[in-house]
């Protein structure tokens, strides 16, 4: 079983499906619904997959639940919260009740505050309550926050998307680094997203170069807390690289065990959501 943990499907009908900024450049610029991720899933041999909504939409959580009708044997849906709405808490219990099975907490984009914010405490309770893992979508300077939450709830499950950005650009430092990622494998509920690759790299695929954040990451978390995922559209998120390639860099191209394999192409992730078919 070979599951995508990290894909943000969308629409491409903005009428429909409006941006929260209509003046913001972050917006769709490549075709991803459900129904071509499904089709890059099949060339890649993909069988199952996460989506987050894209933060694009806000809080606006309609295209990915509405494409859960029908295919929920294989796409399982994160969401985004508003972290400030005093409805936080229902909100969420309300996307469960539509199918969804994780939520994504990020600082950036339309919520400015800091993770540990105890105006945002409650969306934290409500989702370690409701027994969702979390994806922190969080640089490594936010990792300070982000500790405090991991050990106010030591039972739930902490995702650390992108490892927080591990290489430069707006949100990661300037030099190559996992250091503050490897500083929270000592808490047994954080799991670590190994989608960072090529982003980080200098080099052409299989990014060779970066491999070694790779052994560093799973030496310290254990391949049973470690993940892949393709950041489908790949050519909006990762243009280097193709779903089958993403694929490829953890089935060949790194140096793993058959255990470490199995685990990070799917054992983790079915262990952390649930598909409903």
């Amino acid at each position: 079983m070979i599951v995508d943990a990290h894909t943000h499907i969308c629409a491409t009908d903005l009428e429909r499906y409006p941006l929260a900024n209509p003046n913001s450049s972050y917006r769709p610029t490549a075709e991803g619904s459900a129904e071509v991720l499904r089709a890059r899933m099949q060339e890649a041999g993909v069988d199952r997959a996460f989506t987050i909504t894209p933060g694009y939409y806000g809080w606006d959580n309609r295209y990915p639940l509405g494409a859960l009708e029908g295919n929920g044997d294989w796409l399982a849906v994160g969401v985004l919260i508003d972290p400030l709405s005093p409805q936080a808490p229902r909100e969420l219990e309300d996307c469960i009740r539509r199918g969804a099975c994780g939520l994504r907490i990020q600082q950036h984009l339309f919520y400015h505050e800091g993770l540990d914010n105890p105006a945002i405490t409650p969306l934290w309770a409500a989702a370690a309550e409701l027994g969702l893992p979390i994806d922190v979508n969080a640089t490594h300077e936010e990792y300070p926050e982000v500790e405090r939450r991991i050990k106010e709830f030591p039972q739930t499950t902490m995702i650390l998307d992108h490892c927080g950005y591990v290489s430069g650009g707006v949100l990661g430092p300037q030099k190559n680094t996992v250091a503050p990622v490897l500083e929270l494998a000592r808490y047994p509920n954080v799991c670590a997203k190994l989608t960072f690759i090529g982003l980080a790299s200098e080099e052409a695929f299989p990014f060779r170069d970066v491999h070694w954040m790779v052994r560093e990451v799973v030496d310290a978390f254990g391949p049973e807390r470690c993940m892949w995922g393709s950041n489908f559209p790949v050519s909006l998120r990762q243009p280097r690289m193709t779903c089958t390639q993403a694929v490829e860099l953890f089935a060949e191209a790194i140096v793993l065990s058959r255990e470490e394999r199995e685990w990070i192409l799917g054992g983790t992730a079915q262990k952390l959501w649930r598909w409903t078919q």
